[in-house]
């Protein structure tokens, strides 16, 4: 399996290399950036909802009787 790889490989034209070698960088780079939003994005989405509950609930209401 490997000898048809290398064969396959050394078959190709420099551009051709060239092109495989971009969509393996390109396609792990994605992988990566997936990974970080879906990392990031539960706790951008909780913060959010922490400041808008601080400002909208947890402020001081003007109408409380004191």
């Amino acid at each position: 399996m490997v000898e048809k790889i290398t064969s396959y490989w050394q078959e190709l034209t420099y551009d051709n290399r060239l092109f495989i070698k971009q969509i393996g960088i390109a396609s792990v780079a994605l992988y990566v950036v997936f990974q970080l939003v879906g990392f990031l994005l539960p706790i951008a989405i909780t913060g959010y909802a922490c400041y808008w509950a601080y400002k909208n609930v947890l402020t001081d209401n003007p109408r409380v009787m004191k």
